[in-house]
């Protein structure tokens, strides 16, 4: 792959002075390029993997990029694609992630107003700008609401191949029953909001990564900002949203992000949970596995807020040995004994050694989590079942009959999942944290 790009770049763009890969779960690089005798500083994104399917996809990723050029958006331009493996190469933009770096409050403060200010800015551009991306345009409350989770539950349930999976199939019920029927403005919206690089002088010099963007509701984007909190703060969201509704003059409602938070947790589910069960060798699955717990209980979490719900954390799991602990621990120590590399490669060689500790940590606590997991499913559906897959097709039925009588009751069930699932992810990988971590609110005004 590193070669394929490295060429596809000194024939198409310059020659290439600088090449480093990145180390993170997905591929990507930093890249210097000789143009017109200047150096020109590239950064090249690359493809999840074969299994992943996004609803929006690097083409149209691409184009909502020269749109954004086009109407004086700041955001990476793009020189190209590469077409093995799908690439955009764009402009490698100054600056910095996460605002909660900057030491200054001042500076903090202006950066994120910034930020704020061409949200707004974005949602002001007509929807007809990005006829050149393909991206449906939603006219009802319900299309304005569903147009980025429906395609993607529709990947989901493409993807999935026919398993039962009822956290997901109570997500998509739940959702299409709480349409929010006032929303009737369509904007450009980024889901995965809260992406930016600044500089020292406090300036946004760009927006960044629209894999997961759609003509939606705009308050979407603001619900996005509580995950990219989780790892990038942004600060005191509420406020963030306070003065988003004093500049575009749209008031948010609490139940409304909630809905939204819902959504786009759900929209992870939708595209990551099928990788659990059908992974491309170049992923990292735990890394995947910790974003589909940690958003999936995000999701619960919202659902809950929003019915007015409160969930009660079940007991811990007990260690039960299925087998020698020793064995697990010997390879982890085993592949932390290799020697070091590249970046990319010493990433992936941690990578491998987390998830061997995560299938010690199953064997330690699995036996415990299933008994109770058969036992839950049991107290839903009055019978008893021997094996987990058969519980699962069992409790995809009584969904699938279930009505907003049974959310409370199905709200708890999974966050009493979704919680065993955390702790055996404790310590696995450097976004075990993720799955643990709740949300900031943001408060009703």
């Amino acid at each position: 792959m590193d070669r394929k790009v490295f060429d596809w770049l000194g024939a198409n763009i310059g020659p290439v002075t600088a090449f480093e890969r990145q180390p993170r779960w997905r591929p990507g690089w930093n890249v210097v390029v000789e143009r017109d005798g200047a150096p020109l500083p590239l950064y090249v994104r690359g493809p999840r993997g074969d299994t992943y399917v996004s609803p929006v996809d690097m083409f149209q990723e691409a184009e909502i990029h020269r749109v954004f050029e086009r109407h004086g958006i700041p955001a990476p331009r793009v020189h190209g694609m590469i077409p093995d493996p799908l690439c955009i190469v764009m402009d490698m933009l100054p600056g910095r992630i996460n605002s909660g770096a900057i030491a200054d409050k001042a500076v903090r403060a202006k950066v994120r107003d910034r930020f704020i200010a061409i949200m707004a800015d974005v949602h002001r551009l007509p929807v007809e700008a990005f006829a050149a991306a393909n991206l449906p345009v939603p006219r009802t409350p319900r299309e304005i609401a569903l147009n980025l989770y429906a395609p993607s539950e529709a990947i989901f349930r493409e993807r999935i191949a026919g398993r039962p999976w009822p956290l997901m199939e109570f997500a998509w019920a739940w959702l299409n029953r709480n349409i929010p029927q006032d929303r009737t403005r369509a904007t450009f919206v980024n889901y995965d909001g809260g992406q930016f690089l600044y500089d020292d002088q406090g300036e946004v010099t760009g927006l960044i990564d629209f894999e997961v963007s759609s003509l939606g509701d705009p308050a979407a984007e603001l619900s996005g900002m509580r995950l990219r909190d989780s790892s990038e703060p942004l600060g005191n969201l509420t406020a963030l949203v306070e003065r988003y509704e004093a500049l575009s003059g749209d008031r948010i409602p609490r139940k409304l992000i909630e809905f939204h938070t819902a959504g786009f947790c759900a929209v992870n589910g939708f595209l990551m949970w099928p990788l659990m069960f059908d992974s491309a060798p170049e992923q990292d699955y735990l890394a995947y596995l910790n974003y589909c717990v940690g958003t999936s209980r995000w999701m619960i979490r919202a659902i809950a807020d929003h019915i007015g719900v409160a969930l009660v954390d079940p007991p811990e799991p007990t260690e039960q040995q299925l087998g020698f602990a020793q064995g697990f621990r010997h390879l982890v120590r085993h592949i932390e004994a290799f020697p070091g590399g590249t970046a990319a490669e010493d990433y992936a060689r941690d990578a491998a050694a987390h998830h061997a500790f995560y299938m010690g940590r199953l064997n330690a606590y699995g036996l415990s989590v299933r008994e109770a997991d058969l036992a839950d499913v049991e107290r839903l559906t009055g019978i008893r079942h021997a094996d987990w897959d058969s519980a699962q097709a069992a409790l995809s039925a009584w969904v699938a009959t279930a009505g907003a009588e049974a959310d409370a009751l199905l709200v708890q069930h999974f966050h009493n999942w979704l919680q065993r699932q955390a702790f055996i992810l404790r310590g696995c990988g450097p976004a075990s944290f993720l799955p643990a971590l709740d949300l900031q609110p943001i408060l009703d005004r």
